[in-house]
């Protein structure tokens, strides 16, 4: 069954790619496209899809008829002429193509070899348990030949049970299983933390439990879940000073019963006196993921240490798997040069805000800008020059648009931003403040002041555009009339003003 969903699952992304070829072909041709462009664009999609839920052969199969319909675009391509920088520009865009599929593979092997190792620790901890089980069930059947040696025997049994009490291995077992699959299966933060913090608090029997995730950057510590009031505790880990900083420095579980028997740690402890039972490290490697912080332990064992130490590792491995899931999803939604949504994510996200408009009868605007004259800073300052500019653009953008704004590199020079609960007037305000800030804000690039202007074109949701494309369409039919009409200018059609252009 496996095997049939798979090959229904291929043939269907091989037939998509195929089918976009030729869409990429009439694409290019109308809208002028560099050669490579529009099989980048409608290729990148499926082939990053297919490499996240297909098998192996089946992704790199698919990635390597994208690459082939990169290259088919310059035989079919009349609008070119041929020659070697066509096929530069065409392998550029396959290269990009496999750059993609390889960073996620890369991820999937690794991913894969951190569950192998998962499935080895739980097969060790079954086989420890069997032989703890199998000798405690050896000693129990032991004849007993005196009353003294009899009662000498049952009080070690109890006090070995006393000492492991604080585990409950079937338990953790379930524990260990639980969180693989959550490795596995979700990769989203929002989920796993909530699963570390309830698993815990059942494997270690503690009221209070913790997750901080670790900052590199402002080495600064976060509360993971700052909004489950339950799970609030009074300690505040500090990474610059008390038991907090030590365990950041030496990546060592430190228990306060054990920190109150050593003198290294009891002038640390003494600076910070109400440390909870115990902060753990998690790490994966030599990278610090954020600390463990429990408190208010119901059972001493001898064996809380140990199994802190398993939990602390898995967990950690969890949350790192965590955060590079959603560093790859950021990468296919945003553009690498500006960090803005790119073209496939902003038609997404405004089909999606549409809709809710048109169902809250609230009001939406758009607004879209090209960079006057940008081939000319390309042509005397060179390409690192216009890139630099983009992302001076892309940075203007979102410090003038508002908070709630969709903010997006179009295409090229072309920039976007649909601005919710927004009527025209305001559209056109916001414009004009993005259009005089970057008149009367030169760009300073290498010691030389670039001077860079926009023109921009702003339309309003069924005044009168009704759909997405409509939307698009107008906003960018009063952009061209700004470019037609001089540059470095505003233009929108009022919908108060019976349909006339406004400047």
């Amino acid at each position: 069954m496996r095997n049939y969903y798979t090959a229904i699952q291929f043939w269907s992304y091989a037939l998509l790619v195929v089918c976009l070829c030729p869409l990429a072909v009439f694409l290019g041709s109308y809208m002028g496209w560099p050669l490579g462009v529009a099989p980048l664009l409608l290729l990148a999609p499926p082939t990053v899809l297919a490499a996240v839920s297909s098998p192996r052969i089946c992704y790199w199969t698919i990635t390597a008829l994208s690459v082939g319909s990169c290259f088919a675009e310059t035989y079919f391509r009349t609008d070119t002429v041929n020659g070697e920088n066509n096929y530069t520009l065409s392998m550029l865009s396959a290269a990009v193509l496999i750059g993609l599929v390889l960073l996620i593979d890369l991820y999937i092997g690794k991913l894969k070899r951190n569950l192998y190792q998962i499935h080895q620790q739980n097969d060790e901890l079954v086989r420890q348990l069997y032989e703890s089980q199998k000798e405690s069930f050896a000693n129990l059947q032991k004849p007993r030949d005196a009353d003294e040696t009899k009662s000498r025997q049952i009080a070690e049994t109890k006090d070995t049970l006393a000492g492991e009490v604080g585990v409950n291995y079937p338990l953790l077992l379930l524990t260990l299983q639980d969180i693989g699959r959550r490795i596995s299966t979700n990769q989203s933060n929002e989920s796993l933390i909530p699963t570390v913090i309830s698993t815990a608090k059942a494997s270690l029997q503690c009221e209070y439990c913790q997750v901080y995730l670790w900052d590199s950057k402002s080495r600064s510590l976060k509360n993971a879940l700052p909004a489950r009031a339950r799970d609030q505790l009074n300690y505040r880990p500090v990474p610059q000073s008390g038991v907090a900083a030590w365990v950041i420095e030496h990546r060592q579980i430190v228990m306060r019963n054990d920190a109150e028997q050593d003198y290294r740690l009891k002038r640390i402890l003494d600076e910070d006196p109400h440390m909870p039972d115990a902060i753990a490290p998690l790490t994966v490697g030599s990278d610090l993921i954020g600390l463990l912080v429990i408190d208010k332990v119901d059972v001493e064992s001898p064996t809380i240490g140990r199994l802190l130490y398993i939990l602390s590792n898995i967990y950690a491995l969890g949350i790192k798997n965590s955060q590079l899931f959603k560093r790859i999803e950021e990468m296919a939604s945003r553009d690498g040069l500006t960090g803005l949504f790119n073209h496939a994510t902003f038609q997404e996200k405004l089909h999606d805000l549409v809709k809710q408009a048109d169902a809250q009868s609230s009001q939406l605007s758009i607004i879209m800008s090209d960079i006057d004259h940008f081939k000319s800073f390309n042509d005397t300052y060179g390409h690192q020059a216009g890139d630099f500019v983009l992302k001076e653009v892309a940075r203007i953008w979102q410090t003038v648009m508002p908070d709630k704004a969709i903010i997006a590199r179009y295409g090229g020079e072309e920039f976007i931003g649909v601005l919710l609960d927004h009527e025209y007037s305001q559209a056109m305000q916001i414009a004009e403040d993005l259009r005089e800030t970057m008149e009367n804000c030169p760009i300073l690039f290498e010691g030389q002041q670039l001077q860079v202007t926009a023109s921009f074109g702003v339309t309003e949701f069924k005044h009168p555009a009704t759909t997405t494309n409509e939307l698009v369409r107008i906003a960018d039919e009063n952009l061209y009339k700004a470019k037609e009409g001089g540059r470095n200018q505003v233009i929108g059609l009022d919908p108060n003003s019976a349909r006339k252009p406004r400047i």
